[in-house]
């Protein structure tokens, strides 16, 4: 069967099951970084416009099936309220008969049957905001009992939550055995974003891969590669590589465990792979009279690496401008901390100036997205995918189970 989407769906007057994507970092009870929180907003007005009550549903961290206040989802719903210019209210059990909008944090045990008529009543001018479901064990278990009472409380569910979709969960799998289910918008535009990649790429094709687990992009490498003109490598999978090169490479992070991967990614991409041609390094305390440019077969035992020197700049650069469609995941250095955000921020401009138009680019991963922020180019990025490790799953071409399961 094909996936049913809302944005060719008529869904009207009915109590939704939302499931969207708002894992993200809180400091201090702040939400750190709302961009997952912005890309679901359209799918809740559209909803919302039809006359529909919104019950969304998410988790935060790995709270290990019970409630922890660490977890807790208040300060992302408020964040919502303010982004829907909705009044917040937290409620356990009482929701409120108001004329103005609410988002409502509702924090009450929803295995508890007292909730059913509760949740199930709410005006369809207000949106409800269950607490982290994670802390319930059912919930990453994917127990067909919890699934069942949370599918209880709708008439329709709808799956906007591409960042955990490569999880087998209640909420992303169970909850569609019992509901008529659709995919969401955002969801939508991650499926048919990342599909141009699979299925119709435009030559040349670049894919750039930083970072420092190599172990999370070997399927991607290893399916997009077949592909791919160029594979650009820098961050610590390039230092990995360095090392199974027979190359010193000093205090510099490298993934444990992973030599052989790296090697066979080599092996099978050796005409594809453009290393590092220069790196920037430092000593362990990252002293600025310590840092210097230097040749990977150059660095001392003293020494890390945590940037790409000017020349691997203007080497990656010659390909980015040669290329229709880039992929990139994965910061090319410590860019959080100058002086070594070079590298990264240069190319990530450079990839912003190809992007809408002169060649497609997708981007992807938590610190891919926050490099992108740091160098103003989020509107130029064809499609920053919300989900880093769903995004490089389905690009692995993998079957994504929150996705099946629409099926």
């Amino acid at each position: 069967m094909a996936i049913k989407y809302l944005s060719k769906s008529k869904i009207q007057n009915k109590t939704v099951l939302l499931r969207v994507d708002v894992n993200v970092p809180i400091d201090n009870g702040q939400v750190n970084d709302s961009f997952r929180i912005e890309q679901v907003i359209p799918t809740i007005k559209r909803l919302q416009a039809a006359g529909n009550t919104v019950i969304v549903c998410g988790h935060l961290g790995r709270p290990k099936g019970k409630p922890d206040p660490q977890f807790s989802l208040e300060p992302v719903a408020k964040l919502m309220a303010e982004m829907l210019g909705y009044k917040f209210l937290r409620t356990d059990h009482q929701l409120p008969e108001y004329e103005i909008n609410h988002l409502i944090f509702y924090t009450g045990n929803i295995l508890e049957d007292k909730h059913q008529e509760c949740l199930g009543t709410a005006p369809a001018k207000d949106v409800i905001f269950l607490e982290n479901l994670r802390f319930y064990p059912g919930e990453e278990e994917n127990d067909p009992v919890f699934a069942k009472k949370l599918a209880s409380f709708a008439e329709v569910y709808v799956n906007d939550a591409f960042g955990v979709d490569h999880r087998e969960s209640a909420s992303t799998v169970g909850v569609t055995k019992y509901l008529p289910s659709y995919c969401g918008l955002l969801l939508e535009r991650e499926i048919k974003s990342l599909d141009l990649v699979l299925k119709k790429v435009r030559h040349p094709f670049v894919v750039m891969t930083g970072g420092i687990k190599l172990s999370e992009k070997v399927g991607t490498l290893q399916n997009l590669g077949k592909q791919a003109d160029k594979i650009l490598v820098g961050g610590g999978v390039a230092n990995l590589m360095f090392k199974v090169n027979g190359l010193e490479v000093g205090l510099s992070k490298i993934e444990d465990g992973k030599d052989k991967v790296a090697w066979e990614i080599l092996k099978n991409f050796k005409d594809k792979i453009v290393l590092p041609l220069d790196v920037v390094v430092a000593d362990k305390h990252m002293d600025r009279n310590s840092v210097r440019a230097t040749a990977p077969y150059d660095i001392r035992k003293s020494e890390q690496i945590l940037d790409e020197g000017p020349k691997t700049i203007f080497e990656f650069a010659k390909e980015i401008k040669k290329a229709k469609t880039i992929v990139w995941s994965g910061p090319l250095g410590l860019f959080e901390k100058p002086p070594f955000h070079h590298a990264t921020m240069a190319l990530a401009r450079l990839i912003g100036g190809r992007g809408k138009g002169q060649a497609y680019i997708v981007a992807g991963g938590g610190d891919t997205v926050d490099a992108i922020r740091q160098a103003h180019q989020f509107d130029n990025i064809d499609h920053v995918s919300t989900g880093g490790g769903a995004m490089l799953e389905y690009l692995a071409g993998k079957k994504l189970p929150g996705i099946e399961a629409l099926k």
